[in-house]
């Protein structure tokens, strides 16, 4: 039977950054008693992240983690890992709370799964009874990013532009995004707003031409990306933001003269 629980483990996530896929844990150090799946949290890849549970304090507990590595407690930590294998903390008292390294990130939009689970051992007259075991899966997403795919590039007036340019994310979708659009003349565009992409990448409209008005310098056509999210609340980071064309004038080759040519009287 699955029971969800929201207040038995808590978290505090240290940093924000990666993990590996992972299926259950065998719960190799508990005593065999029934389990309590919790409803699944998420994280961002990366994170050190302390699991606690209440107490009281001076019962004996042990934790069991598949996917990160235990940073605390320091000592006494053994397994690899691995679902088969996972990393044991042995029954300690007063042991409430354990600190999690998960895997980098690895700048995806896909997410990876992780284990956090813990059994108490209350102490009576002559024996100690366990208590179910309670297990938190936890998947862990990228940090939210958006780059423009496209490298800036130079053209003649009134020639054909090389089409549509690509923002590619990392982070949890679905993702929006902002952007404008400086144009030749200088004029900067309404604010434009992408949401719900699904994806890896999106794009973003060019004109099929650009001219440029002036016989003597050049103008840039220019895309700025303003602000980014994912599936999560607060802002992404912009990695690569600007996009620009720059438009070279129409050369003019002037009249042709003639040092012979007649003047009429």
């Amino acid at each position: 039977m699955k029971t969800n629980i929201y207040s038995k483990i808590t978290k505090t996530a240290v940093v924000m950054f990666f993990l590996v896929a992972s299926a259950p844990a065998i719960f190799a150090q508990f005593a065999p008693t029934s389990s309590v799946t919790q409803t699944p949290i998420e994280e961002r890849k990366g994170s050190e992240s302390t699991y606690t549970v209440p107490g009281p304090i001076g019962d004996e507990y042990s934790w069991e983690v598949v996917g990160g590595v235990v940073t605390n407690p320091a000592s006494g930590v053994t397994g690899s890992g691995t679902s088969a294998d996972p990393y044991v903390v042995p029954f300690a008292a007063g042991q409430t709370a354990i600190t999690v390294q998960w895997p980098d990130d690895d700048s995806t939009i896909v997410s990876t799964t992780g284990n956090v689970s813990v059994q108490r051992k209350v102490a009576h007259s002559t024996v100690q009874c366990p208590s179910q075991i309670q297990s938190l899966e936890v998947s862990f997403w990228s940090n939210p990013t958006i780059a423009i795919q496209d490298a800036d590039y130079e053209m003649c007036s009134s020639d054909p532009t090389s089409g549509d340019i690509t923002v590619a994310f990392t982070g949890a979708p679905n993702f929006d995004f902002k952007y404008t659009i400086t144009d030749t003349d200088g004029n900067v565009g309404a604010e434009q707003t992408i949401t719900g992409v699904t994806t890896a990448t999106s794009t973003i409209g060019i004109p099929a031409n650009l001219a440029n008005s002036s016989s003597t310098v050049d103008q840039t056509y220019i895309v700025t990306i303003t602000e980014m999210n994912d599936a999560f609340t607060g802002t992404g980071t912009i990695i690569d933001g600007t996009f620009t064309i720059t438009v070279h004038p129409t050369i003019e080759t002037g009249d042709i003269t003639s040092n012979n040519s007649l003047t009429r009287r």
